[in-house]
């Protein structure tokens, strides 16, 4: 009995350590875990139905809300597919199209040189601790295997093409305050865009939404947002950012935070943040794609060079057996994927532009279809599958509100 209770004791102990060493070694997957598992399961019914596109549209048909498209072939616009195209979602990350459409067009009218070089350890003091922190390292890496990077700098032309593959929000920060806060508003006001925001610095927003940064709960935080002026609530987000950046005492305040507890809140609070980003409509970015598609946004030389850089999926072959031309750029962050595309059809030889917006996804759901590109899937397609065409064509317009 002796020996039995003391093998108990041994194991017990050793069962404590191993359990108390695995904990330790991934403590911020289980804090995750715990402080998300109500979000972990929202959302969970739609995944057994979605691993085809059919069953993508089945989920467009019962949320509509949380849902806007607008898909033109510029050719036949009796063809057009519209559903919520005129309901205001957050960008994203596709507020940096208007970032590399504003700096094409400075270097156009000579305000920048496109192959002057800047310095990419100046993006680097943009970057927010775990917040799309690897999409940084991984354009950076992407930069130096495509030879971009001479000794620590890249031109501001390839940094360009960097952003609309990559996604950065370090890199879109940084040439944001480069070319300066007033820029973006007059900027968005010539493209003549009624529904579209300027972009802002992606730093700042999450600062915004962060509560142990701004010291109040997070549902105090979205009742006073939605309680300023558009003004004010740009305003608040510049300033945010902008101490990040230039004032080391706050600065090291906030990455103490930030180290500690990332942004403090939960996924389905990070989703709902959204809301406090600029916003545009389907309708409003077809539209502005169409203009593109034709030469005819800002001027021909700048259409021209905003359609190649977009043009980065073309180097995957998976795009070229059905697509002979291919731009696009895409947004992937907690409860949102949306995105923007061009394409000619190898089939019809027709060109289709398209917005494509899933907003407030549930999260489970939303780890769903983020891991697995359903979202990329679904707008190459929806340019050069007939079925799909067919599908989305027959959601019941009752819904489309």
């Amino acid at each position: 009995m002796k020996r039995f209770l003391l093998f108990a004791a041994v194991f017990l102990s050793v069962a404590v350590l191993v359990f108390g060493f695995i904990y330790i070694v991934n403590k911020d997957a289980f804090t995750t875990f715990i402080k998300n598992r109500k979000a972990m399961s929202e959302g969970s019914e739609w995944i057994e139905k979605t691993y085809s596109l059919q069953g993508l549209t089945e989920y467009i048909r019962a949320n509509p809300g949380k849902v806007s498209l607008a898909s033109k072939v510029i050719s036949h616009s009796d063809s057009a597919l519209y559903y919520g195209e005129n309901i205001r979602r957050p960008m994203g990350s596709l507020g940096f199209y208007f970032i590399i459409a504003g700096y094409v067009s400075a270097f156009e009218n000579g305000n920048i040189d496109s192959q002057s070089h800047f310095e990419w350890e100046l993006t680097n003091r943009y970057i927010l601790p775990d917040v799309d922190e690897s999409i940084h390292y991984e354009a950076k890496s992407d930069a130096i295997n495509k030879g971009w990077l001479s000794d620590g700098a890249i031109s501001y032309n390839n940094a360009l093409y960097l952003l609309a593959e990559h996604n950065s929000p370090a890199l879109a920060d940084y040439l944001w305050f480069h070319m300066g806060a007033d820029y973006w508003p007059s900027f968005i006001n010539d493209l003549e865009m009624e529904n579209t925001d300027y972009p802002l610095p992606l730093s700042g927003l999450y600062l915004a939404a962060a509560p142990n940064i701004r010291g109040i709960p997070f549902d105090e935080i979205l009742e006073n947002w939605f309680e300023l002026s558009k003004e004010d609530q740009n305003n608040l987000v510049i300033s945010l950012s902008e101490s990040f950046i230039t004032d080391s005492s706050v600065r090291n305040e906030y990455l103490e935070k930030l180290n500690s507890t990332r942004l403090d809140i939960t996924f389905m609070q990070e989703r709902d943040a959204l809301e406090m980003f600029p916003k545009t409509t389907a309708s409003d970015m077809v539209q502005m794609l169409e203009k593109l598609w034709y030469n005819r946004l800002i001027s021909e030389p700048v259409s021209r060079e905003i359609k190649s850089i977009l043009k980065w999926p073309m180097e995957k072959s998976e795009i070229r057996r059905n697509l002979s031309a291919y731009g696009a750029m895409y947004d992937n962050r907690m409860g949102l994927l949306n995105g923007i595309d061009f394409g000619t059809s190898v089939y019809t030889e027709d060109t289709t532009v398209q917005a494509v917006f899933f907003d407030r996804i549930p999260i489970s759901f939303w780890f769903h279809m983020s891991s697995n590109h359903m979202h990329q899937d679904f707008q190459q397609r929806l340019i050069y599958d007939p079925a799909l065409i067919e599908l989305v064509n027959n959601i019941t317009p009752e819904q489309n509100e």
